[in-house]
């Protein structure tokens, strides 16, 4: 099924490599500290020279919408120049975005065969990828030997979703000798002679790290409202982020207050709102929790994203914080296209690259499953912004349309809670509040 395609370009490309791969990484560097016209300047008479690392970026920045109008369509022009030179990440990049429908009619065909190209080369989450649509071979022949082995070496060069699915196929003995054999005879095939392609440095790929986004002022709101959510249970921690909606009510994920299966005690529960180099504006400790009454706590290893509708939490502080709420509103389907459209959807987190100060993504998408009941967001995605809002820009100012739940890294898919599973809650909180106040 795969062809292996020498670029003549290459050679081309070799004759100028070096000059450019100061500029490349200084682009990236550019886009990573939120200087996304410096990248774009940079990266543009790069890609026009057929440098396929520049124009992979270039793609990236129009798919994400890193400093320009997002545009999947423009994205996928870059990707495709990139991946017929032989860039894994970009033949990657391009079967996501024909698995997902971005940017062109969902062709779950076209993305196996980008899948199959960057596998071969090694590229780690194609071979997740190519692994699961072999095992549910509803696209290519069912192959449940070769698939296991694809997900297999996917797991061993750092794919962790993979382990979830190794446990769940089932071979027999005699099918699982025949799939290590395949892994061990297996050999990595570059499709270019060009190290820089072959084997670019991860410094001059953007979205190889989760680290795009723009560093925001903590005391400029909605930032200044948006906080960590620390949990302390005896020797471990973690971190998540929350909004406050109301003076003593913060909106998280539901899985933040929980240690694995167990519900944390409330007093082991602070909100630090406005975190700026460490430093929190105002904080709170716990006095209550409210968790969303059908949510299934499960182990980390075990989730899927059924349990992300329901991942939502309220986390009644015991002190009143002067910082500015956030409205929660729930939005429908058509609202959210035209927030997409409009470039009004955005995030702000607390991720651990940078934990100690919030940071944002403007110009993301959101969309909602056919059921209404979970959104699917293209925004900033890893540890640490789970409980962070999405938000959108509603007659000229920002409210919560969602809770983070949840990202897919080979799909690079996020999961949220819809304002609608959580709306008539905050609301009668915040009613209740008001009562006894009087």
């Amino acid at each position: 099924m795969i062809k292996t395609i020498l670029i003549s370009l290459a050679v081309l490309l070799g004759s100028f490599g070096g000059a450019s791969a100061a500029e490349l990484e200084d682009a990236v560097a550019a886009a990573g500290n939120g200087q996304a016209a410096v990248a774009l300047r940079r990266l543009q008479p790069l890609a026009a020279k057929g440098d396929a690392r520049a124009q992979f970026d270039l793609g990236f920045m129009q798919a994400f919408g890193v400093g320009v109008a997002r545009n999947q369509a423009e994205a996928l022009v870059w990707y495709r120049k990139a991946a017929d030179q032989g860039l894994a990440v970009a033949q990657h990049y391009l079967g996501i975005a024909y698995f997902n429908g971005e940017g062109a009619a969902r062709d779950h065909g076209e993305a196996a065969r980008w899948f199959n190209r960057a596998a071969a080369q090694g590229f780690a989450q194609s071979q997740y990828m190519l692994g699961l649509m072999m095992l549910d071979g509803q696209v290519m022949t069912r192959d449940v030997i070769q698939g296991y082995a694809w997900l297999v070496m996917a797991g061993r060069n750092g794919v962790r979703s993979a382990g979830r699915e190794i446990q769940r196929v089932r071979l027999t003995e005699a099918q699982r000798r025949q799939a290590e054999e395949t892994i061990a005879a297996w050999r990595a095939r570059p499709e270019s002679a060009d190290a820089g392609i072959a084997n670019p440095r991860a410094e001059q790929l953007l979205g190889l790290d989760r680290d795009f986004g723009d560093v925001v002022d903590p005391t400029s709101w909605p930032a200044s409202s948006i906080g960590v959510v620390t949990q302390a249970q005896f020797s471990s921690g973690g971190s998540c982020t929350g909004t406050l909606v109301a003076p003593r009510v913060v909106l998280t994920a539901a899985h933040c207050v929980f240690n694995g299966l167990a519900q944390v005690s409330p007093g082991n529960v602070h909100f630090l709102a406005g975190l700026n180099k460490g430093t929190p504006a105002a904080s709170s400790v716990a006095d209550k929790l409210i968790v969303a009454p059908d949510f299934i706590p499960t182990q980390h290893d075990q989730w899927s994203i059924d349990r992300s509708p329901a991942d939502w939490a309220l986390i009644i502080l015991k002190d009143a914080l002067p910082s500015k709420p956030v409205a929660v509103r729930p939005v429908s389907r058509d609202d959210l296209a035209a927030a997409t459209r409009a470039g009004a959807i955005s995030e702000i987190g607390y991720g651990q690259e940078r934990r100690y100060s919030p940071t944002g993504q403007r110009n993301c998408s959101a969309g909602m499953t056919k059921d209404g009941r979970l959104l699917t967001v293209h925004c900033l995605a890893n540890f640490g912004y789970s409980g962070s809002p999405i938000l959108a820009e509603l007659n000229g100012e920002p409210v919560v349309v969602g809770i983070f739940s949840a990202f897919h890294e080979e799909t690079r898919l996020m999961f949220a809670a819809p304002a609608s599973q959580f709306d008539a809650t905050v609301r009668r909180e915040i009613a209740a509040q008001s009562a006894s106040a009087r």
